[in-house]
């Protein structure tokens, strides 16, 4: 029979919260019971398939449930489907109760970088998109989410009473419901960005050397998170590029130079510019910081270190240089419908170097 110190410690271990003694009585009581393993691996594999569905719906559950339990049922004879019945009632109670515990240490635990006092939702849900996936969603008031590839999403289920909240991990295209008494912030890692109802595009992927916040219509308000004096008020067509000193997978160049010089911030603390919005030179005039939204990708004087992070979100890859020289080079291009050996070739059709493709790795060199 299952009991719940199993369940707790299993959710726990899904969670990332297991103490180090926790993590050694769980082992202790996955050696000892087969059917604690078995249980295991059935909850971890369908868990990771879709995380977010279950926070967001417990009917994701019963899906899951009668889909597994019809495959075992339909794999032997009448004995050995009885067994399978109370095998899967017994993992049933594992699951149910997991995502019951699981709920309730969204509720209990403090988002991060939250405000100390706001007001707790009822409950967080998270999005997550792979590379080469979008997504659209649609908070509950109303406020429209469009996801880029690989960036996660965390938001209330509901908003309270006195402020919305969101937490943003990569780029996304917020078109925010306007509700004066009711300011909409979105946390990132190095800003927060405040607003009452507009359209912006937000960019801020951790291992990333530079963030941005690009004002498409109304107003936004942004201070950085080390630096909470400064706040900084965007202007339709505005973009503010912000230094992330702590990124080191990417690393690029500074803040470029034509950012206005009276708007750089300097002194102690994260660097900072405001830019206007840069235009692609086509006779649609498309502009760059938002075209993924048309699921285009377009760059513009960019260095190919910087347009690899977009290459391997679009393409669902990972880009390895081979030496300095070619990561400098810098590229003005607009892909749509191209494969990546086609994007690749023209790439090399304006400074040359050469590429090898190995599984879903990309070496330049």
């Amino acid at each position: 029979m299952v009991n719940d110190r199993f369940i707790t410690l299993l959710t726990k271990e899904l969670c990332d919260e297991l103490s180090e003694a926790e993590r050694e009585e769980l082992q202790t009581l996955l050696q000892e019971n087969k059917e604690y393993r078995d249980q295991k691996e059935i909850f971890k594999d369908y868990w990771e398939k879709d995380r977010a569905g279950y926070e967001a719906n417990a009917a994701m559950f019963r899906k899951v449930l009668d889909k597994i339990k019809m495959e075992e049922w339909l794999a032997g004879p009448a004995p050995h489907r009885r067994i399978a019945r109370v095998f899967w009632a017994s993992a049933a109670a594992v699951i149910f109760l997991a995502i019951g515990i699981y709920a309730w240490y969204l509720n209990r635990a403090p988002v991060a970088g939250a405000s100390a006092g706001a007001p707790v939702a009822s409950l967080w849900l998270q999005k997550t998109t792979r590379p080469t996936k979008k997504l659209v969603v649609t908070l509950s008031d109303g406020t429209v989410v469009t996801l880029n590839a690989a960036t996660t999403l965390r938001y209330p289920d509901h908003f309270n009473d006195t402020i919305r909240e969101v937490y943003l991990d990569g780029e996304a295209y917020f078109d925010v419901i306007k509700e004066p008494s009711h300011p909409f912030i979105i946390h990132t890692d190095k800003m927060n960005i405040r607003v009452l109802g507009t359209s912006f595009n937000v960019k801020s992927y951790q291992n990333e050397s530079l963030s941005e916040a690009t004002l498409i219509k109304g107003s936004i308000e942004v201070t950085l998170n080390d630096r909470p004096s400064d706040r900084i008020i965007l202007k339709p067509k505005e973009k503010l590029v912000v230094q992330n000193n702590t990124a080191t997978l990417k690393p690029t160049a500074v803040l470029a130079n034509r950012a206005v010089p009276d708007s750089i911030g300097s002194g102690k603390g994260t660097r900072y510019a405001l830019t206007n919005l840069t235009y692609f030179p086509n006779h649609a005039k498309t502009v760059i910081e938002t075209s993924w939204v048309e699921n285009k990708l377009v760059f513009s004087d960019k260095e190919f270190v910087q347009l690899s992070g977009q290459l391997e979100r679009w393409y669902g890859v990972h880009i390895e240089f081979g030496n300095d020289r070619v990561r400098a080079y810098r590229f003005t291009g607009l892909f749509e419908k191209e494969t990546l050996r086609q994007a690749l070739d023209a790439l090399k059709m304006i400074e040359h170097f050469n590429y090898r493709v190995t599984d879903s790795t990309i070496y330049i060199y």
